[in-house]
């Protein structure tokens, strides 16, 4: 029986056996003295087998991070979104400030213009003196 057991055991290191002569094994370890290395590989072996495995939620680390990157995208769009309104509300902002600027300069040259157009118009009426005696008579002081 020993000699059998022996035998089994050095297939089973090999890794030659098949399930029936390690069911055989577990039966000799049981019945034969010493082998006690063998018999504590075994008995731990029938041991860890008998213990019900726990169960563990595994938790999906790609949707976490599908998440974080939807949530990064999104806010990257509205980030550009408000950017581009506020940078389009600057730009007509601007655009309306020069035009008003435009208009008082516009302004400005006109009320300039008529007031030099007024003065032109007073000089109108001196036209018809030739010269800057006849305004004030001084060939008639001279003689």
């Amino acid at each position: 029986m020993e000699d059998r057991l022996e035998r089994l055991l050095s297939k089973y290191w090999e890794g030659e056996t098949s399930l029936d002569q390690e069911k055989e094994i577990k039966i000799l370890l049981e019945q034969v003295e010493g082998f006690e290395t063998e018999k504590k590989f075994f008995l731990g072996i029938k041991v860890i087998s008998q213990v019900a495995p726990e169960v563990f939620e595994v938790k999906a680390k790609s949707k976490r991070s599908s998440n974080m990157l939807f949530k990064i995208a999104a806010a990257l769009v509205i980030f550009l979104t408000v950017g581009g309104a506020i940078y389009r509300y600057q730009e007509q902002k601007a655009e309306k400030e020069a035009f008003l600027q435009v208009m008082q300069a516009f302004n400005m040259i006109q009320t300039n213009m008529q007031k030099g157009t007024e003065s032109l118009n007073a000089m109108e009426e001196f036209k018809h003196l030739n010269a800057t005696e006849e305004m004030f008579n001084i060939n008639e002081t001279k003689k």
